[in-house]
């Protein structure tokens, strides 16, 4: 940014505070200034832009179609703003508010049990709220602050960011993994499947070789306690990310089948908001994620 152009940095948040509270009045009273000076902040930009901004009458204001096509790029500049100084605050007073969490019911295992446990020990002042849901939700619709999503993070690349990626393993009875050494084997147990979970099973072999699993059938499941208890009881396989089996892996509780073969890895994305007051405690948690599972 030219340094010509840094004075431009205030009249843009001026301008942002107008079209958001609807009035020069009401931006001054948030901005603690006076509307004269707010009004003239906004003419100044005009003036330098060489573009009329805002239509302006005695009762109202509305954007022109340059205003409609500024706005956006302001109001970018405004929230950014805004949650820079809510990061350093916060960081200074301790996070507050309410955090409501989406996540898929895969993760409702001792690794996430740790996220949780540590987060609300150092974060007593947010009211944290956990929906384990296997839909694709839509967190804005769902008014959710953060959506944590195993696979397809959807249409929305703005607010989808990929957290880390994990090993795919597949998982049955332990009595039943050492005679399931192949995929050939695989044809002989139902496949209990997540709907977040591709149709379609590859795996590759020592010697680079991939195969495509063949079940007997499939049952979709959207519930991992449920997944979890049928493969204690046998003739049946699923495919879990490590992290969430890790403890039960260890303790025998579950087997690996065919521990040879390399399936998929499986990433995980956190899915935010755009309100701002909702993503400095978001990132919080998505920290303690990445902390605790992955060790970053």
């Amino acid at each position: 940014m030219p340094m010509s152009d840094l004075d431009l940095l205030r009249p843009m948040l001026a301008f942002a505070t107008v079209v958001e509270t609807g009035s020069f009045r009401a931006a001054a009273d948030r901005l603690a200034l006076s509307a004269p000076y707010v009004s003239q902040m906004v003419s100044d930009l005009e003036a330098r832009l060489g573009r009329q901004l805002l239509y302006r009458s005695t009762r109202r204001i509305a954007l022109t179609v340059e205003g409609e096509a500024f706005l956006p790029h302001a109001r970018t500049l405004s929230e950014a703003f805004a949650e820079g100084l809510d990061t350093v605050r916060d960081a200074r007073r301790g996070l507050t508010g309410r955090l409501r969490v989406s996540a898929p019911t895969v993760l409702a295992s001792p690794a996430f049990a740790r996220v949780v446990r540590t987060f609300t020990a150092d974060h007593p002042g947010i009211a944290l709220e956990i929906d384990l849901d296997d839909r694709a939700i839509d967190p804005v619709a769902a008014q959710v602050d953060l959506a944590l999503r195993i696979g397809d993070p959807g249409n929305d690349p703005r607010l989808a960011r990929k957290l880390f990626t994990t090993r795919g393993v597949i998982c049955c009875a332990p009595d039943l993994a050492p005679t399931i050494r192949k995929p050939g084997a695989l044809s002989k147990l139902i496949w209990l499947r997540s709907p977040l979970t591709p149709a379609h099973l590859a795996l590759r072999g020592p010697d680079g070789r991939s195969v495509t699993a063949e079940p007997a059938r499939q049952i979709v499941i959207n519930n991992a306690a449920l997944i979890r208890a049928m493969l204690i009881e046998g003739n049946c396989f699923a495919l879990l990310p490590e992290f969430t089996v890790r403890e039960t892996l260890v303790a025998s509780v579950l087997g690996v089948a065919c521990p040879q073969w390399v399936v998929p890895d499986v990433s995980v994305y956190a899915l935010y908001t755009e309100r701002r007051t909702a993503l400095t405690n978001a990132r919080a948690f998505v920290d303690e994620v990445l902390s605790a599972i992955v060790g970053r």
